[in-house]
């Protein structure tokens, strides 16, 4: 396997080629900057076009009862830019806290291999495997303006469950669904590759390593909204 000969053919490489694409980030770690940057920059292209587009006054209407039950604390913040800040910081916080946290996930679930790799190697692998949200966040904007901007705000991120189920923020499952990731197999899928690529590991315990932390959170939180 070739790796990726420079930082624009990796992140082609993200879609085409994961393994060849793990190598060059191996060898040359500082290329992982450039899909952490481009992951903190995509939501405010999003969410600006979403808030040029959406008509201010029917949202607002909308929202309004729900946040007298869910967040009334809100209610006295809801315009446009306020609103506006919110979605983009809560996508930009969500993101680095996933990256985060998988990069310590997988340095330590990978501490048995004989290859051993940096805290700071699998923070940039961690960001090669959310880049997909990219896509999602160009699949959330073509929505949006094929709806002429007649999407809810907390419904319109196609990143996430809600982008297609559309639960309301009263709806007990709101949160849950908000916050799974709809690309989550490709999420599992670029992680399998990176430990593929990066350990000697077979491909069984690569593909738990990989689906383990997504599995085991999600699977919580669903058994608890069921329990509780």
């Amino acid at each position: 396997m070739t790796p990726s000969s420079n930082p624009l053919t990796m992140l082609v490489d993200i879609f085409r080629s994961p393994s060849a694409c793990f190598l060059a980030l191996h060898q040359r770690g500082m290329w992982g900057w450039q899909p952490f940057i481009v992951l903190l920059i995509s939501p405010f292209f999003f969410w600006g076009a979403y808030f040029d587009m959406v008509n201010f006054v029917w949202l607002k209407q909308a929202l309004l009862p729900q946040l007298e039950q869910v967040s009334p604390d809100r209610v006295a913040l809801l315009d446009a830019n306020t609103l506006m800040a919110t979605e983009i910081i809560l996508d930009i916080f969500g993101r680095f806290t996933t990256i985060a946290l998988l990069a310590f996930w997988f340095y330590f679930a990978t501490k048995p291999s004989q290859h051993l790799h940096g805290y700071w190697q699998w923070f940039a692998a961690s960001c090669v495997i959310i880049f997909p949200a990219v896509l999602g966040d160009l699949a959330s904007y073509v929505s949006a303006l094929l709806k002429h901007g007649q999407v809810m705000s907390y419904a319109a991120d196609l990143n996430s469950l809600n982008g297609l189920l559309k639960l309301p923020m009263t709806h007990h499952w709101f949160e849950f669904a908000n916050a799974l990731p709809l690309l989550l197999p490709w999420y599992i899928a670029l992680g399998y590759a990176a430990v593929g690529t990066w350990t000697e590991f077979e491909r069984g315990q690569a593909l738990v390593i990989s689906a383990l932390p997504w599995g085991g959170y999600f699977i919580a939180w669903a058994l608890y909204l069921l329990i509780f």
